[in-house]
């Protein structure tokens, strides 16, 4: 099968198109909503198109589908698109409101509707191929407007040496969250997974907005790569491809030391200057002697926000999990500015050294 991956976070767009709203939405309304944010047309014409044909093959499988639509120049072999290719793979793990809004979109929906009211049944069907009024817009060269973020995590850990092989996993997955009218919110999951981390997998989340589909995921990518990437190349995947891009300092535990590799602190919500939070880590190192700690690379992240002084998030992640103990040492600490909105995110793996 030929490569998809550089579609996954278009597909996810193109869902995300087609879910929004309370009522299903004009074909144009998709087809605005995706050019609107930047998609190129070439690649907003296929994700209208081919997402509710993969969808009806996600919904009703026993049916033959073929392989081709017939276009006013000849023939379009489905298998040879990766944006179809794309969708039919994420349809396998679709839940039943995205099926119920996009499959029933399609034009092989209707004509197995309309089989079966005619006293046919599904596993008898045999579809002829769906006739294109026109040809399809022209591939172009690039992503369309929607970078894959998996695509750029693996490029980011090629330029650090990183091999990626059966033990070291990678994924960055997209997810779409609901914004005001002219503005795109972008999830990234970046997933790592590795024999020597405590944890099957790794993951980091990291969110921006934007205009289009680029500045949103590019803002999210940058991020990661400001304050996580480095920490996990350095701390976990290839020590000493990037030394002088994280701070490290060696921890005493009662299981043994470990060194904390931690990334640059991200400061959000302000553009005035924020304090190290370097004490209130201090503080929450001394308070993690009283967890248990394996021999393994354990992932440590804080994300505080305040508002005039005021604590509205308090998330100190222990391995991906909620660490009650961390969260009760920033709830005692004081605001980084004492007025106006301001958050801090840090993210940083401990390390066990070799000889404690």
């Amino acid at each position: 099968m030929i490569e998809s991956m550089g579609f996954d976070a278009a597909v996810e767009v193109g869902i995300a198109a087609f879910c929004a709203g309370e009522e299903p939405p004009s074909d144009e309304e998709v087809w605005g909503r995706l050019t609107g944010a930047g998609v190129e047309p070439w690649l907003a014409e296929r994700l209208l198109i081919f997402l509710p044909m993969a969808y009806t093959r996600r919904l009703l499988p026993d049916v033959q589908y073929p392989d081709g639509l017939v276009v006013p120049s000849g023939r379009v072999n489905l298998s040879a698109e990766p944006v179809f290719v794309a969708a039919l793979g994420r349809a396998q793990s679709a839940d039943r409101g995205e099926v119920g809004r996009i499959a029933v979109r399609s034009s092989e929906f209707n004509a197995i509707n309309n089989a079966l009211n005619a006293g046919s049944e599904l596993s008898d069907l045999m579809l002829s191929e769906t006739a294109l009024a026109k040809d399809l817009e022209p591939v172009e060269q690039g992503d369309g407007g929607i970078p894959s973020p998996r695509a750029v995590f693996e490029d980011f850990l090629r330029g650090h040496g990183v091999r990626l092989d059966g033990e070291t996993r990678v994924d960055a997955k997209l997810l779409v969250h609901p914004a005001p009218a002219g503005v795109v919110m972008a999830q990234v999951d970046f997933a790592v997974s590795h024999p020597a981390l405590a944890t099957p997998w790794l993951v980091e989340s990291f969110a921006a907005h934007g205009a289009t589909w680029r500045d949103a995921i590019g803002g999210a990518v940058n991020r990661f790569k400001l304050g996580a990437l480095h920490p996990i190349v350095e701390g976990l995947l290839h020590p000493g491809a990037a030394p002088d891009q994280v701070e490290r300092e060696r921890y005493e535990h009662p299981s043994g030391a470990f060194e904390l590799v931690l990334g640059a602190q991200i400061n959000l919500f302000t553009d005035r200057s924020v304090p190290s939070a370097g004490p209130l880590l201090d503080r929450l190192m001394e308070a993690l002697r009283a967890e248990p700690l394996t021999r393994k690379v354990h992932g440590l992240r804080l994300f505080i926000a305040y508002h005039d002084g005021q604590l509205q998030t308090n998330e100190v992640l222990l391995d991906g999990e909620q660490w009650s103990g961390g969260e009760a040492v920033v709830a005692d600490s004081q605001a980084p500015l004492p007025d106006g909105r301001v958050a801090v995110r840090i993210f940083g793996l401990l390390v066990p050294v070799d000889n404690a």
